[in-house]
């Protein structure tokens, strides 16, 4: 069968795919729920086969769905790939990075305005990220950035290039009650980013150190876990180079000091761009390794 189905069914259900529901998808596309549904049906009816099943309150993809969305993943990414470079020659072509709220306002955007200067011709656009990280970005950056190594080890990558090392332990303000005996921190409430709880048991492992908080909050992004830390509403785990300013002045402590990790923090190319970097964002990384290590 040569026909293809209609290209709106593809993209929901390459939505649906990558989001793991229904309504999910719906929120990234723009659309009601209902139309989503009613164009997955659409694609069923139109192969024959069914792509979902239905587990519990939510779907998951059968064997035929799971083979045809990778299918359909590397095509939609060919695809756009192709319609950016149509769209406007390399040269002209700004370079787009991914990166959290905190660490645009305290890192990214410095150090963008320093590459303006030996780069006029060059922009540089930011993507804000949120708990899923660059997944979530459509079409995909050029450039992702990575610290986080208490949420995510280091992963073998031929295409990172290190910036330096990453420092990472709990902060407090003055004002909050905690205390530190060497071998157990003990706080009125633990400050979580929400669905990066693991870094807290990540950090007692690796540190030796015990967390005792009477109770836990939770925020959707770093920045407010940071916020709600400096404001005296309890601990939070944090990177050293994000926070200078408040250790500096004293606005927030570091009562057990920081984990160090050896070129901890990197940029990598997105795994759609690893094998063809567009020009300018093959200069920003270049010029990113010589001038923007961390502590440098």
């Amino acid at each position: 069968m040569d026909r293809l189905p209609p290209l709106a069914s593809l993209l929901a259900f390459e939505a649906v795919v990558e989001t793991g529901s229904v309504t999910a998808a719906a929120i990234r596309l723009g659309r009601t729920h209902g139309a989503v549904s009613k164009q997955i049906h659409q694609l069923q009816a139109h192969a024959g086969v069914e792509l979902f099943s239905k587990r519990g309150t939510g779907i998951v993809l059968t064997l035929e769905g799971r083979k045809f969305g990778r299918t359909v993943a590397q095509a939609f990414a060919d695809l756009r790939e192709g319609y950016r470079h149509l769209a406007g020659s390399d040269a002209a072509r700004p370079v787009t990075i991914a990166v959290s709220a905190s660490f645009a306002r305290v890192w990214a955007i410095p150090t963008i305005s320093r590459f303006n200067k030996d780069h006029p011709d060059i922009d540089v656009l930011i993507r804000l990220i949120g708990p899923r990280g660059s997944r979530e970005l459509d079409p995909p950056p050029d450039l992702v950035m990575s610290w986080d190594r208490l949420l995510a080890p280091r992963r073998v990558d031929p295409y990172a290039i290190s910036l330096g090392d990453v420092h990472m332990g709990p902060v407090v303000a003055p004002g909050h009650r905690f205390t530190f005996d060497g071998k157990m921190l003990s706080c009125g409430t633990r400050i979580d980013r929400r669905e990066a709880e693991i870094v807290w048991d990540n950090w007692q492992k690796m540190s030796g150190i015990r967390l005792r908080a009477e109770k836990e909050i939770a925020y959707e992004h770093f920045y407010l876990a940071f916020e709600a830390a400096r404001l005296g509403m309890g601990v939070a785990i944090a990177p050293r180079f994000l926070i200078e300013e408040e250790l500096a002045s004293g606005a927030l402590l570091a009562p057990a000091g920081f984990l160090t990790f050896r070129d901890g923090f990197y940029v990598r190319p997105h795994e759609h761009l690893q094998d063809r970097l567009p020009r300018n964002a093959a200069v920003f990384l270049e010029w990113l390794k010589l001038h923007a290590r961390t502590g440098a």
